[in-house]
């Protein structure tokens, strides 16, 4: 019986990530797939093709993306920042959203390494990116980043002596996801450099 037990739980742990990655690519796609393609047939008659909204709505981000880099569209998105920031429940929601992307797309590359450092208390370590290196009054410190779970986007940013930093054989994309998963994706073991 406890070996029965044993597969069964095997089982539901070999399946339980491949149902829920399949399921929520499902749903991501068909999401995707009915994002433009309903509004674009108002307007069109476009015949029901599998994937064609998918295709209509990355050719609709990567014509944003090229409107939004030339002269024009960037005064246009300007303008558009300003007339959504005078909505109130629109000008929180966008403004997050902004600054989250934002944040993540500019900060991912900018950290130079994952270290450990001993906060908020003592005898705790946290996960931090070094952001810079800085000297102060002959002594040199760490600029470190010490992101919040699951939202890395806040964190705080601590001035840390160079001999209290702990280095560590972690990339900046593995402690990302250690920290967006509140510490549940993580290898077992963390050697010291």
């Amino acid at each position: 019986m406890k070996k029965l037990r044993d597969y069964f739980l095997t089982g539901l742990f070999v399946l339980l990530p491949i149902g829920i990655t399949l399921w929520v690519v499902i749903t991501l796609l068909t999401f995707v797939n009915n994002l433009v393609l309903p509004y674009i047939r108002v307007f069109i008659p476009i015949p029901d093709i599998p994937g064609l909204g998918i295709l209509t709505t990355l050719l609709l981000v990567l014509a944003t993306g090229i409107l939004a880099q030339n002269y024009f569209g960037k005064k246009f998105f300007e303008w558009w920042d300003k007339v959504l920031s005078k909505i109130p429940l629109v000008r929180a929601i966008y403004s997050a959203t902004k600054q989250t992307m934002e944040s993540l797309i500019s900060n991912k590359d900018k950290f130079k390494k994952t270290v450990l450092v001993e906060f908020p208390r003592e005898n705790t370590l946290s996960i931090a990116f070094v952001a810079n290196e800085i000297e102060i009054n002959n002594k040199n410190y760490y600029v470190v980043y010490v992101p919040t779970a699951p939202n890395p986007t806040s964190g705080y940013t601590i001035f840390v002596p160079e001999e209290e930093v702990i280095h560590v054989d972690i990339s900046v994309d593995e402690a990302m996801k250690v920290i967006l998963s509140g510490g549940l994706v993580m290898k077992n073991k963390i050697n010291y450099l």
